[in-house]
């Protein structure tokens, strides 16, 4: 076992893995990852769209319906009018935060429903978590619209790094 992760965790973390494989197998299949996808998708766009509204992004419009793009598929998307340099990255970014909910879905749902032989409760859970880590993978856009943003933000935590050394 790698340290940290217990004997009891195992089973759990290959669900969560299953789930997330056949997530990413199936990214290119159109109206099928549209549908196994969706509590991801709506997490996804809940993100972009709360930070949004908190930083003063000034949100517009959320799309949950996918979309044929060239030769993939756009799952859902949040427009914003108010998009800029110190607000971009932590918008565009947002989703990484989803990586907190699977981990509190995985300790708070999925370990009990597995220690209690709660099966059912355990699959689903492993399912939603595994939507929330594949939810978290930034899109192609998502980089495009906070990679400024985050640069300026890498170069400031730099100059204030080298000026404390």
């Amino acid at each position: 076992m790698m340290p940290g992760i217990s004997a009891d965790m195992f089973p759990s973390l290959v669900l969560v893995a299953a789930w997330f494989l056949l997530l990413r197998a199936l990214r290119y299949s159109g109206y099928g990852i549209a549908f196994l996808s969706l509590a991801g998708t709506v997490l996804h766009e809940a993100s972009h769209y709360f930070v949004g509204l908190v930083l003063g992004a000034k949100p517009q419009s959320v799309s949950l319906l996918p979309q044929k793009s060239g030769n993939h598929w756009v799952l859902g998307s949040v427009s914003f009018t108010g998009l800029n340099l110190l607000n971009a990255a932590f918008v565009a970014f947002a989703p990484l935060s989803l990586l907190g909910v699977a981990w509190l879905v995985f300790l708070g749902w999925i370990l009990p429903a597995y220690q209690e032989s709660a099966y059912l409760s355990w699959c689903v859970g492993g399912y939603v978590a595994a939507c929330a880590v594949f939810a978290c993978i930034p899109s192609v856009t998502d980089i495009k619209v906070g990679a400024a943003s985050a640069l300026m933000y890498g170069g400031l935590g730099y100059l204030v790094w080298a000026g404390v050394q």
